[in-house]
């Protein structure tokens, strides 16, 4: 179950809705995760709250996944190519002002389904992607 933060300038005219859809359909098609999981968050961060250091892109979009750990590196390769790759052209940005920050606790430390450690909960989908 990956859980997205994507942490921006804030910024006017930029289709959210179709940024998430895009990169909830990239998590299934690469992690192979249910329909129904993924959510997306935006973090915009009004501009007398964001410093950039010298010499970075004003622009810096960061996208922090917090996702089950198991998968192949080629998999978290692909990923993070694939969202860079539909933040780059929906924000009309360079690839090279995103960075992304895959995070994998351990099953023991995520709580799902009321309470549950999803270590002790049967996972419905193959970790191994």
């Amino acid at each position: 179950m990956p859980l997205v933060k994507v942490f921006l300038k804030n910024r006017q005219g930029i289709d959210k809705r179709g940024i998430a859809l895009n990169l909830r359909n990239i998590m299934q098609n690469v992690l192979n995760v249910p329909k129904q999981d993924g959510p997306v968050t935006f973090l915009e961060i009004d501009s007398a709250n964001w410093f950039m250091p010298e010499g970075w892109e004003e622009e810096m979009v960061f996208v922090e996944v917090v996702m089950f750990p198991g998968r192949k590196k080629e998999t978290k390769e692909k990923l993070i190519k694939e969202f860079a790759d539909v933040l780059s052209e929906s924000l009309s940005i360079s690839k090279s002002s995103i960075i992304t920050t895959l995070h994998e606790p351990s099953l023991d430390n995520w709580g799902i389904r009321g309470g549950e450690q999803a270590s002790n909960v049967g996972i419905n989908f193959n970790l191994d992607a």
